[in-house]
């Protein structure tokens, strides 16, 4: 299936950052694709991660309603195909606004439970490691952050999630000799993401 209409979330307190770089190409890519992107920078959205009583599960109500700017982000997937979640990976997960994203947003009886389901049938995660592949997988780090991320949505009913590592991105664990050539390989890592979408 081919996506048409992606939704981007991605958190860095810079928007110089790297991982602002990688998702202004996804978006140019999913643009060259003929795909619609809409994204959410929740750091500039001023997003809240902290998971207040407005906002915790009530599990005998999946009809409660949560707080204003949860109803009004979780409205934002309605009619998106493909979730894509950008970040730097910063002690071996992801940062505090994406598992607030993820706690207050993908909440139940909205993503899932009472007979409700998250309206985008794919996801995928872009995370920006900082140093060497062969140091992250060697450690079991890449193993255990997909497994992680992938099983997590499988129990909101999502089977077709996947992981892209983009490593290296501090640059200087490999030795990199040219910086540039390196970086604009992590580029098109994140455009073959979208690609793959296709």
């Amino acid at each position: 299936m081919k996506s048409e209409n992606i939704y981007i979330v991605w958190a860095h307190p810079r928007t110089d950052s790297l991982t602002a770089r990688v998702v202004e190409e996804i978006q140019g890519e999913a643009a060259a694709q003929g795909m619609r992107s809409t994204t959410l920078d929740l750091y500039r959205r001023g997003f809240n991660p902290v998971l207040e009583t407005a906002d915790e599960p009530d599990w005998k109500n999946p009809d409660k309603h949560y707080s204003e700017q949860v109803q009004q982000l979780f409205g934002e997937l309605q009619d998106k195909d493909t979730l894509v979640v950008v970040f730097p990976v910063w002690w071996y997960s992801f940062p505090a606004m994406i598992k607030g994203w993820i706690d207050r947003v993908l909440n139940y009886g909205l993503a899932y439970g009472g007979g409700r389901k998250i309206p985008v049938s794919r996801i995928r995660w872009v995370a920006l490691v900082g140093g060497s592949g062969d140091k992250f997988a060697a450690n079991g780090w890449e193993e255990n952050l997909s497994h992680y991320l992938n099983t997590m949505v499988r129990y909101i009913g999502v089977e077709d999630s996947a992981v892209t590592f983009l490593y290296n991105t501090i640059g200087v664990e490999e030795g990199i000799d040219n910086r540039q050539q390196h970086y604009d390989a992590l580029f098109s890592q994140a455009r073959g993401m979208v690609k793959g979408l296709r």
